[in-house]
């Protein structure tokens, strides 16, 4: 069992970085972990590109597969990565707790790399089913680890941007292959799709830490002195090293699913990030970007929806930029609020569109609503639900259930993100577009007071004092 010790008995390193230098290696950690969440991203766009080569003639340059792929094989091969994506979190965590983040994330790397080697040779549709499967097994150890390896490696003031790579990466990652992707052949993309692992296990691997929490709970308090000393959040490196062996040493004992349940700290964790997961999902972000181009055929605006889908990606990688400054200067719980009220706006603005439509009124001179709609909610979504619910949950997690309690919330997340990706084009096809965002509307509403009565702020709290609240409470 992990004690407090006396840790000016630990040898230290001659030269204590500067608190810049402190900062600044924060940031290169999160540029580092997040090259896997690269290929998440490319798991996410692929279909987009790559699907309609498939279904393509046989012979093209640009279709490796015998005969073109039917229906059956294409939904398939789309909603593997989301099946994967599903499986990943189901073992995260186990191994996690018991190798450490670091390692894990090394190890569910793997598959992401793998995948797209055997995208470079794939010739027919069963390769396509295994990678696509394995690449969504990395997609999930991204959103189960990194959040969480990220916070526990930023100083609390600058927290909320080394969080922000995650969404800003993957962002990044769509936009490119959006642009890119029709233009290069499935190898060429894949080929692409390995630049991110060359660069990540060796920098990662190479010259990133442990977290210090792992590192405590290993019983290696030199290594984890040694990582505090690079990415401390306070000058004083022995008070911080304590504090952790002590948040760990007290809740290191044999986990009791018994006792998680019947603990506060778990049962609030467990419903904000729930709750932040659950409106993040089915608030239509997912029906929004999957089938935009065909939403906003549908309007029958008179700007053309495929420049329409690419405003809107050159929109949104713009907010992401803007939100990063924001993040650790408005809070989390006012961006949010902000973030659930514009999308509230725009998802009614969306719904009475599609009403008036259905009643065959003249709407020419609403030509512009239809995109100024969507652009509105994908700057709402970028400026708060989207990555502050993730950088949220990196943060609030009692440190004895966070093996658990991160993968779960990213399991429930991807689960609910393949159920909205499925559900809508059938929902919206019986009931209509107009239905579709009524309800949209609603579970948006209920965001607001979730968010007002229920989330707190966490900004320039350490993790430990994060902690303490939730006890407290």
């Amino acid at each position: 069992m992990t004690q407090s010790i006396d840790v000016k008995s630990i040898p230290v390193e001659k030269i204590i970085p500067s608190k810049k230098d402190r900062v600044n290696f924060s940031y290169y950690i999160a540029a580092s972990v997040n090259m896997m969440t690269i290929l998440a991203g490319i798991g996410y766009a692929w279909s987009s590109p790559c699907i309609s080569k498939l279904t393509d003639k046989v012979g093209s340059e640009f279709n490796p597969l015998p005969k073109p792929a039917t229906l059956s094989e294409i939904t398939w091969i789309t909603s593997l990565h989301c099946l994967g994506a599903i499986s990943g979190p189901l073992f995260t965590g186990i191994i996690a707790n018991k190798l450490g983040k670091k390692k894990t994330i090394i190890l569910f790397a793997l598959p992401q790399i793998i995948s797209n080697i055997i995208l470079i040779f794939a010739n027919n549709v069963t390769h396509f089913y295994v990678a696509r499967f394995l690449l969504g097994i990395g997609t999930g150890c991204v959103f189960s680890l990194i959040p969480v390896y990220v916070a526990e490696m930023s100083h609390p003031k600058y927290r909320g941007r080394t969080s922000m790579f995650l969404s800003l990466t993957i962002t990044c990652t769509q936009d490119f292959v959006f642009i890119v992707g029709p233009y290069v052949t499935i190898r060429t993309l894949a080929i692409i799709s390995l630049v991110p692992s060359v660069i990540f296990f060796p920098t990662f691997s190479l010259l990133m830490p442990e977290s210090p929490y792992d590192y405590v709970r290993q019983d290696n308090i030199s290594r984890a002195h040694q990582a505090l000393i690079k990415v401390a959040q306070h000058s004083n490196v022995d008070d911080e090293l304590n504090s952790i062996i002590k948040s760990v040493s007290s809740k290191n004992g044999k986990f009791k699913l018994s006792d998680a349940l019947f603990s506060k700290s778990f049962q609030k964790s467990f419903l904000i990030g729930f709750g932040l997961m659950f409106f993040q999902q089915f608030n239509g972000t997912n029906a929004l970007n999957s089938y935009q181009q065909s939403i906003l055929s549908a309007t029958k605006s008179s700007i053309p929806a495929d420049k329409s889908v690419m405003i809107v990606g050159a929109a949104q990688l713009l907010v992401l930029f803007f939100v990063s400054k924001l993040v650790d200067g408005w809070g989390r719980k006012k961006l949010l609020l902000v973030s659930y009220i514009g999308q509230f706006i725009s998802l009614v603005s969306f719904a009475i569109y599609f009403h008036l439509q259905n009643l065959n009124m003249d709407i020419s001179f609403l030509f512009w609503l239809p995109l100024t709609s969507i652009l509105l909610f994908m700057f709402s979504f970028k400026i708060g639900a989207g990555p502050v619910s993730w950088i949220i949950v990196g943060e609030i997690f009692p440190t004895e259930y966070k093996f658990i309690l991160s993968p779960l919330i990213a399991f429930c997340m991807t689960f609910m993100s393949f159920l909205v990706t499925f559900i809508f084009p059938k929902f919206s096809h019986i009931f209509g577009f107009e239905y579709s965002f009524w309800f949209f509307s609603v579970v948006v509403a209920c965001a607001i007071p979730f968010v007002f009565f229920i989330v707190p702020e966490t900004k320039g709290q350490t993790l430990e004092e994060i902690q303490k609240n939730f006890e407290q409470k």
